[in-house]
């Protein structure tokens, strides 16, 4: 039996234009009373604060691709755990390597990684970032890419936080959709790929659903979680 739930956000418990799944989060507010259902994303730790809010998720959040946890009811709510210092010298490096061309996100809100649009390939960012001598992780959403600290992962953020819900990953289902998802289903002890995953993160997964984006979520959640339904 499954103990903890944790799920991506943006084209896991959203439709492709990124609103979220009404069944999904019916669904996530249902089973959020029995167990744990933690946020796992590359979203900002103040976006993944609010929505695990009003959605009613209940559970802790990862946010920033395991760069902050956090809980509304925690204290203090939100904790860093890694630094911003070698993803703005990444972007030191990439403003000046690909002037013209480096395509920014707001960076108003972010804690630990620096976010860009999608408009260089992931390839030529870390060939740029290992030839100005910069180690950092690079994690491409579908949605931004994202510039972390090396120690940064899904899988890192989760253990602090299975930790302090006195959890091991054997007890969680991993659900998700994205390249930067696959640390999140090795971490867990059972892994769900959405049909619109790509490739990557389909062939870590032990089950791929047939229904893509919040269908796809509501199809594994009732399929592994149907005894507390």
């Amino acid at each position: 039996m499954f103990r903890v739930l944790v799920t991506d956000v943006d084209g896991t418990i959203t439709g492709r234009d990124t609103s979220l799944h009404l069944p999904a989060v019916e669904l996530i507010r249902k089973l959020a009373g029995k167990v744990p259902v933690i946020l796992c994303s590359g979203n900002s730790a103040c976006t993944l604060m609010t929505l695990s809010l009003y959605i009613g998720s209940k559970g802790p959040f990862i946010a920033e691709n395991g760069g902050v946890v956090g809980s509304p009811f925690w204290q203090p709510p939100i904790q860093t755990l890694a630094s911003k210092d070698v993803p703005l010298k990444a972007l030191k490096v990439l403003r000046e390597r690909l002037s013209g061309r480096l395509q920014e996100a707001d960076q108003t809100f972010r804690l630990t990684d620096v976010v860009l649009k999608r408009n260089v390939e992931v390839g030529e960012i870390l060939s740029v970032l290992r030839e100005g001598g910069i180690n950092a992780n690079v994690f491409d959403s579908g949605y931004a890419i994202h510039i972390c600290d090396p120690s940064v992962s899904k899988a890192a953020g989760l253990k602090v936080v299975f930790d302090r819900l006195g959890l091991s990953g054997e007890e969680a289902v991993g659900i998700g959709d994205g390249a930067n998802d696959v640390e999140l289903l090795e971490a867990c002890g059972y892994g769900v790929a959405l049909q619109n995953a790509p490739p990557a993160l389909k062939e870590v997964a032990d089950y791929v659903t047939k229904k893509q984006y919040g269908d796809g979520f509501v199809e594994a959640v009732t399929l592994l979680f149907k005894q507390f339904l």
